[in-house]
């Protein structure tokens, strides 16, 4: 994209300001100027006006309205305001009119050789008040006294006026007539506008300068030092400036505060560079050994099936998946002999890492203690993972645990729960049904706990379901949980499947209800079908 340089927009910027500053010192200066010829014009014609109603015979004029007769003293007093009206030039109309409560009678309109008749009114011409009238002149004339303000008068055909009149008085001091003297502005205008337009030349002439001066300062103050500034800036390198900044140390103002800035910020950068460069490293470190950790943990848990393909009296199928790249969470499955099945559902308290190496040890200790061959119930083998647990927990971790053990040949399970979620077994009557029991405390939260072991009979065809929290926890964008309810009710509608169906098809359900919100927690479950002994 072009780019439009500084001292341009500079001096247009400029060039608008200085614009809008000169059109309204002209505009403020020719209303000046207007009222002040304005006032000039209309003191000369107040003067004029009393001068000549000082020179007029009131006694005769009151006559003279009352009869019309045009006599000798008529020739008089209209050869002298005739006169009057030559000798001041610049002066359109000058006349005595008898004033009335709605109308003026011309008695005598003054009359040049170069006026143009139809504009001389007639002795006995009446002018009849206009609206404006009211408001401008005819209080002055009904209270007899002479105009005061300027007054600028309608346009009758002959151009807006300046109007101003006096009274004549008679002998008796009654005010008998008025004597009316008129500027048209068309004559006054055309002078004013000259002077207009010689202030507005000198202002543009000074725009022009102070914007070119204004254009050489800043270009020489600014302009130039930002130039200098951003080749400094350009030759940046590795941290460095190749160019030294000490050049601006003789402005002395905000541009050499700005380039010692910069050299600070490259030393920043480049600090940050180096840190950064560290950090990179040491989190793909971190990555490539969470990577080995995910799999190590991944490989841990039992992923083949079906786990025993020579036996036939039960199915079993499990998944773990975990909320980072290692979870808490785990699942297990063993036979202890050939007639005894281990099934472990667990959660660690946490996530992450130090879960994971919780998870490890717990597991490990779980199914070796199983696998010693002494015949121990569940609730023993809680105890046991539960002391050697306690030993050294300075994290104080510990993990919900649900563990099964199955008499193979008669479907017996004897279980016992440290804190985990209820179990949920598939009944041929009733389908997917949570039944509940009393739990123990989760191992590893103290030395010397004793777990209370239960039982239960899966009848051919029946099911055993466990999981973690993470799947009756997980929550929708609107902050809803799945919930045990709507697990059921989905375990339920997929109750005829396989057991590997079953586990594929519940994940299935909790990510459509999830949607697009993140997973906050592992999500693992297990399915064991009991099939009975072959016949």
């Amino acid at each position: 994209m072009k780019r439009t340089k500084l001292n341009v927009k500079i001096m247009i910027i400029l060039v608008v300001l200085m614009t809008v500053m000169s059109a309204a010192i002209i505009y403020i200066s020719s209303a000046n100027l207007r009222n002040t010829y304005y006032g000039m014009y209309n003191k000369k014609a107040q003067d004029l006006a009393r001068m000549v109603a000082d020179q007029l015979d009131g006694d005769w004029l009151k006559s003279f309205s009352e009869n019309m007769e045009q006599d000798e003293q008529f020739e008089s007093t209209k050869s002298f305001l005739d006169k009057i009206k030559t000798d001041f030039q610049d002066i359109q109309y000058l006349y005595v009119q008898a004033p009335g409560d709605t109308s003026f009678t011309y008695l005598i309109d003054a009359q040049t050789p170069e006026d143009d008749p139809e504009y001389i009114n007639k002795p006995g011409d009446v002018y009849t008040y206009q609206e404006s009238d009211y408001e401008h002149f005819v209080p002055d004339i009904k209270a007899g006294r002479a105009s005061s303000t300027l007054i600028l008068g309608p346009d009758v055909g002959y151009g807006e006026t300046l109007s101003v009149w006096a009274p004549v008085f008679d002998s008796k001091g009654e005010m008998v007539a008025m004597v009316d003297a008129d500027y048209v502005l068309s004559e006054i205008n055309p002078i004013i506008y000259a002077n207009i337009r010689r202030i507005a030349a000198v202002e543009i002439c000074c725009i022009i300068l102070v914007v070119i001066l204004m254009v050489f300062i800043l270009n020489s103050m600014v302009i130039k030092p930002i130039t200098g500034l951003s080749g400094i800036v350009s030759s940046y390198e590795h941290g460095e400036l190749v160019e030294d900044i000490s050049v601006f140390d003789k402005h002395n103002d905000e541009i050499t505060t700005l380039a010692y800035s910069f050299r600070d910020m490259t030393v920043r950068i480049e600090n940050y560079i180096r840190d950064l460069t560290i950090v990179t490293a040491e989190k793909e470190r971190i990555g490539a050994e969470l990577n080995v950790a995910t799999q190590i943990q991944a490989d841990m848990l039992p992923r083949i099936f079906p786990p025993f393909p020579d036996r036939n009296e039960f199915d079993l199928f499990a998944s773990m998946n975990p909320a980072k790249e290692v979870g808490g969470d785990f699942y297990d499955y063993f036979l202890i002999d050939e007639d005894h099945l281990g099934v472990v559902m667990a959660d660690v308290s946490g996530k992450g890492v130090p879960a994971a190496l919780f998870m490890v040890i717990a597991k490990t200790l779980i199914k070796n203690r199983a696998l010693m061959g002494d015949k121990v119930g569940p609730g023993e083998i809680l105890s046991y993972a539960n002391d050697q647990l306690c030993e050294g927990n300075d994290a104080e971790l510990f993990v919900t645990v649900w563990l099964g053990i199955m008499t193979i040949s008669t479907g017996h399970v004897q279980f016992a729960s440290a804190g985990h979620e209820y179990p949920v077994f598939y009944r041929n009557e009733k389908g997917f049904v949570i039944e509940k029991d009393k739990h123990g405390p989760p191992v590893a939260t103290m030395e010397g706990l004793h777990f209370r072991e239960n039982e239960t009979v899966l009848q051919k065809g029946e099911m055993l379901f466990l999981y973690t929290d993470g799947v009756t926890e997980a929550t929708s964008a609107a902050t809803e949980l799945f919930g045990e309810d709507r697990m059921v009710e989905s375990l339920n509608k997929f109750s005829g499947e396989q057991v590997e169906d079953i586990v594929k098809d519940m994940r299935g359900d909790i990510d459509a209800f999830v949607g697009e919100a993140p997973q906050f927690d592992d999500i693992t479950m297990l399915c064991l079908k009991y099939n009975g002994l072959p016949e």
